[in-house]
């Protein structure tokens, strides 16, 4: 065995025991980077001193490398969400490894022997991204390399401006000021007639096309940075309106409760209603129904007009032709003077209509017709002094008369006629009997006697030579002035005596 003895750069006094024929590490005593000289100067074998030169070299220099410190150059401050951020430390190390704390992907590099990396920071905030390796003498770092990145949120751009409009009108949309790099966007329907330059936070579009269109913008914010896409407006391009009118198309003259209906949800509705017609209900500025009484017939119209809900207003209003049929006004036909117990009296109005509805005073019988389908009714009147019939229908058009038609009719009552002359008389004898003058139709009759003068149909007396004894009779009719008759004959009873036979003695 051999003990040697060495100092370090002349300093210290260490000893290391080495077995026969072998080797021996010898541990550095020092972490400090730098030149060393072991000096050997003393060996002893086997306990016997021996002089450093007996096989011994006396001095063995060596270098202790201190380990690297990493540096990381790329980009202190980014924007979220955008790419392509590379950052690099020293070439030629070994065993890279990446890492960071949190909201950022790595999409290329980062790998053991990549000495850079690129990132995509995904969330804003305060990030730290790091990295430690083994240097070229293959000493790993003592501590992480840290690198701190501020990441800025991306910016989301604000359109102001009306998302309504009408077919060739402008608007002018505006989003945040003070910005770079403004870029708008307007679909194919629009056209921009000012601003919507790189500087300009504002454009004046004129839409030409109607139906769905769009504004979009985006820009470079004060710290650098775009939104990821664009902001898009979404704009509703609205034509001129043509309203649409529905409701009755035909009626009748003095019809009421007549509705026409035009689109909801518009704003200020115009409605006219010329003369003809008048409006009833509805009919005002947020209204889209209208309530017309038709007064009169012919051709008349509703119009309307209104603002829809892009604010355009209709140009020229919308005409809505409306038929007014007159109402018809029924004729009847029929006796209007008629005698008490008079039957089988016809009254007739024009055929061909529907609905009809007949309707007698009390003093009169429908007997036959008088149903819907009936033109005609026969009455029989019952009553005496002033009667009506009265008739109303539909016609063609559907339409019927405000008020039925009234027919006066005057019932009067029949005769009762009176005879005057003797009730009683001989046979032989001749006796004249009379009732009232001025009277028609005369018809005179005797039982028993013989009609000797009068007792035509104009005479209102009548002279009878009695020819038979016992109860005989004259009857008398007539029609009086109102051409009414009795319902049965006036009989005047008369007593004829036989004519006494003298008998002489």
């Amino acid at each position: 065995a051999v003990i040697a003895r060495y100092n370090i750069n002349g300093v210290g006094s260490y000893s290391v025991n080495i077995p026969a024929n072998t080797s021996t590490t010898i541990s550095v005593p020092t972490n400090t980077p730098g030149t060393y000289n072991y000096n050997f100067y003393s060996a002893e074998y086997n306990s016997v001193p021996k002089c450093v030169n007996s096989g011994f070299a006396s001095t063995i220099a060596f270098t202790i490398v201190g380990p690297a410190t990493p540096t990381i150059s790329g980009p202190l401050s980014a924007c979220a969400n955008s790419p392509g951020n590379i950052y690099v430390t020293e070439s030629g190390m070994t065993d890279y490894v990446w890492t960071i704390s949190s909201g950022g992907t790595i999409t290329a590099g980062g790998g053991l022997t990549h000495n850079s990396v690129t990132i995509t920071w995904t969330t804003s905030g305060s990030k730290v991204l790091s990295v430690k390796y083994k240097d070229a003498n293959g000493c790993a770092v003592s501590n992480t390399t840290t690198y701190n990145v501020t990441v800025n949120a991306q910016p989301v751009p604000t359109i102001t401006g009306s998302p309504k409009v009408c077919k060739g009108n402008s608007v002018t949309y505006s989003t945040q000021s003070g910005m770079t790099n403004y870029n708008w966007s307007v679909s194919s329907g629009g056209v921009i007639t000012s601003g919507g330059t790189a500087a300009s936070n504002s454009v004046t579009v004129r839409w030409d096309n109607a139906g769905n269109q769009t504004v979009g913008v985006n820009y470079t914010n004060v710290n650098g940075c775009s939104a990821s896409s664009p902001t898009i407006n979404n704009i509703t391009v609205y034509t001129d309106p043509i309203p649409t009118l529905s409701g009755n198309s035909e009626v009748c003259a003095g019809s009421i409760s007549n509705i026409y209906t035009t689109e909801s949800g518009m704003s200020n509705y115009i409605w006219n209603v010329p003369t003809g017609g008048t409006i009833t209900s509805g009919g005002t500025s947020v209204s889209n129904t209208v309530t017309v009484r038709w007064n009169s017939a012919g051709n008349h119209t509703v119009t309307v007009r209104y603002t829809n809900e892009g604010g355009c207003t209709t140009v020229i209003p919308s005409v809505y032709n409306v038929k007014v049929n007159p109402l018809p006004i029924p004729t009847i036909s029929g006796a209007t003077i008629v005698c008490t117990g008079s039957s089988g009296i016809t009254y007739s109005t024009e055929a061909g209509m529907s609905n009809y509805n007949w309707i007698v005073s009390s003093g009169g019988v429908i007997t036959t017709g008088g149903t819907l389908t009936d033109a005609t009714v026969t009455v029989t009147w019952t009553g005496v002094g002033a009667q009506t019939v009265s008739v109303n229908y539909s016609n063609a058009n559907g339409c019927q008369a405000a008020t039925s038609t009234v027919k006066n009719v005057t019932v009067n009552p029949l005769p009762n006629p009176e005879i005057s002359g003797l009730t009683t008389s001989c046979v032989g004898s001749t006796q004249v009997y009379s009732t009232t003058t001025g009277m028609s139709n005369y018809l005179w009759n005797v039982t028993g006697g013989t009609i000797t003068a009068g007792g035509g149909t104009s005479d209102y007396t009548v002279t009878v030579r009695w020819n038979t004894s016992g109860t005989q009779s004259v009857s008398l009719n007539y029609t009086n002035s109102d051409g009414c008759s009795a319902v049965s004959p006036k009989i005047h009873n008369v007593t004829v005596n036989p004519a006494p036979v003298p008998t002489l003695t």
